[in-house]
């Protein structure tokens, strides 16, 4: 049986490891504004989506951080000398302030979920059929999480995350969120790879998309790797979770900033070293925060309808364009 870490020194070294990845969340989410301010003026609607969705995941950020600051001081002062000491307070389930960190918790959740799966569904150019799956998902996760959260003001008081009422819920959520992650990345990033091997066919050299694939894949490892430890201390009843669970809220918000950040600066710069090779700039249609490039593709066929010219079929791609 594995031995368990002290609960007193859990909820200290969570807090304090979440300040931590919620500083790396700050200077990512400047840098995201700054981005947002000096790049990508005057471009379409997902710009301006993709941006208040990092303004909303900042503030439930922040609003997470500071509960946990808050039921910290209220455990180790205030409570110190009541029956059950800072542990007692904050392993108490039930109490208001418990409530809505999760609360806040499983919102950024959903939300960092929710975008993964508008993302694969702008990629695959609105295929509903290729987001079925992952939308399903997203709703099990939206009913798990939001019920973990509501049960808790029906347990008993002395109860824990691993009580037998609430362990199927949390590990539903646990485990929709890791299948999810590795969905909706999986599907992006074979669409950049079917793009790029369509494109290679038609040009010469090194191809835009397969930059765009590993900004996407590396990005999007942190949170899933997290996930997965997170499920695996959940389901051998450690107490470590706690650890873990506490940052997941300013992970979530890194890796949506970090993913819109690299490929809007690979798009800059690559847009900059075209303007100084002689190239031109036009408006584009974007991808969230993936630039498009309109492509027109002839290809050989023996035919005489209208879209033929001379011998050749003209097909029409809008492809993603770090």
């Amino acid at each position: 049986m594995i031995k368990q870490y002290p609960l007193d020194k859990t909820f200290l070294v969570a807090t304090w490891l979440e300040s931590l990845v919620y500083g790396c969340f700050l200077v990512v989410f400047l840098l995201g504004v700054w981005v947002n301010i000096n790049y990508t003026k005057g471009r379409n609607t997902h710009h301006r989506i993709m941006f208040l969705v990092s303004i909303v995941m900042f503030c439930i950020a922040t609003m997470h951080v500071g509960m946990n600051c808050f039921r910290l001081i209220r455990g180790y002062v205030d409570f110190r000398l009541a029956p059950g000491g800072p542990v007692g307070y904050l392993g108490t389930l039930s109490t208001w302030d418990h409530i809505f960190k999760d609360t806040l918790y499983a919102t950024q959740s959903i939300l960092g979920d929710a975008v993964a799966v508008y993302r694969c569904w702008i990629l695959w150019r609105g295929d509903y059929r290729l987001i079925i799956f992952p939308a399903m998902l997203l709703i099990a996760s939206t009913v798990s999480g939001y019920m973990v959260c509501g049960l808790y003001t029906t347990v008993d008081p002395t109860a824990t995350v691993f009580d037998p009422r609430l362990a199927n819920w949390i590990t539903t959520f646990y485990s929709v969120a890791v299948a999810q992650n590795i969905i909706t990345t999986g599907l992006m990033s074979f669409r950049l790879w079917q793009v790029e091997r369509t494109s290679s066919q038609y040009r010469l050299g090194s191809g835009n998309f397969l930059p765009v694939l590993l900004i996407l894949v590396e990005s999007a490892a942190l949170y899933l790797f997290v996930e997965i430890l997170l499920l695996s201390l959940y389901a051998v009843n450690y107490n470590a979770q706690y650890i873990l669970l506490e940052c997941v809220t300013p992970i979530v918000g890194i890796t949506f900033n970090v993913i819109t950040i690299r490929i809007t600066l690979r798009s800059q710069r690559k847009a900059l070293n075209q303007s100084s090779n002689g190239g031109t700039q036009d408006g584009r249609q974007t991808v969230g925060s993936i630039p498009m490039r309109h492509i027109v593709i002839s290809r050989k066929v023996e035919s005489d309808s209208d879209d033929v010219v001379g011998g050749y079929r003209k097909e029409d791609f809008s492809l993603a364009e770090p």
